[in-house]
């Protein structure tokens, strides 16, 4: 050993030694500090990894849950496309049905309205034909004074009660007449003020008949109107006729 070696204090030797057991506890402390940031890399990379699993089944449930709502929608949208076709079919179906009972209906009238006029025109030849038969000799022999005499007071006789029964006839057709307008106004009255209009007191009409021209027998026209209304009345036949027979009910 040389002299200077020899010489050195003991301070120097533990001054070495301390810095070298300062450099391991650094190098130590640094070691750690890595280990340590690797392993909160590892758990950060392990935490969005397991974010990003939770993302993606996130995602995945959302697109699954819009898929879902997209068939439900279109399910839905095809059942009541479904429904209204079947809804327009039976609409149309009623309409079609109501149609051809108005049509029935409106041919039960109008052929219960022909009935009931060819009864009344035959009603009125029948009144016009004689009840009665003159007799011809088929040889063109005359007959005598006396016969001829006794053949003249039948026929009178028989135009005596003809005529008898034309004016009682036309009497019970005047009576049956004037019941009928005293019917029409009290229904005008009882109906009056429950909504329904158009109804107005009948009257006999004085104007030219050429029914009654042309049947002597046939009853005085009835004015289903007022001829002093503002309104000219629109109503057809038909219709002036039901209500012609509604009021003489």
């Amino acid at each position: 050993m040389s002299d200077d070696e020899s010489h050195n204090p003991p301070e120097e030797i533990t001054d070495a030694a301390s810095e070298n057991e300062a450099k391991r506890a650094m190098e130590e402390a640094a070691r750690r500090k890595a280990e340590k940031v690797a392993q909160e890399i590892a758990e950060f990379e392990e935490q969005r990894k397991e974010e990003r699993e939770k993302e993606q089944q996130e995602i995945q449930a959302l697109r699954e849950k819009r898929e879902q709502r997209k068939r439900e929608r279109e399910e839905e949208d095809r059942r009541l496309a479904e429904m209204r076709v079947q809804e327009e079919a039976r609409r149309k179906a009623e309409e079609e049905e109501k149609r051809k009972k108005k049509a029935e209906e409106e041919k039960q009238r109008k052929e219960e309205r022909d009935r009931k006029r060819k009864e009344q025109e035959e009603c009125i030849k029948n009144m016009r034909k004689p009840n009665f038969v003159i007799t011809k000799h088929s040889d063109g022999e005359k007959t005598g004074e006396e016969k001829l005499a006794e053949q003249a007071k039948e026929l009178h006789k028989e135009i005596y009660r003809l005529m008898n029964e034309k004016y009682d006839i036309e009497e019970k057709f005047k009576r049956q007449q004037y019941d009928m307008i005293e019917l029409a106004e009290r229904a005008r009255q009882m109906s009056k003020g429950k909504g329904r209009k158009g109804l107005s007191s009948a009257q006999v009409d004085e104007s030219f008949d050429r029914l009654a021209d042309k049947f002597a027998g046939a009853p005085p026209k009835i004015q289903l109107c007022s001829k002093y209304e503002r309104h000219t009345d629109h109503r057809s036949y038909g219709q002036r006729l039901e209500l012609f027979e509604e009021l003489t009910q």
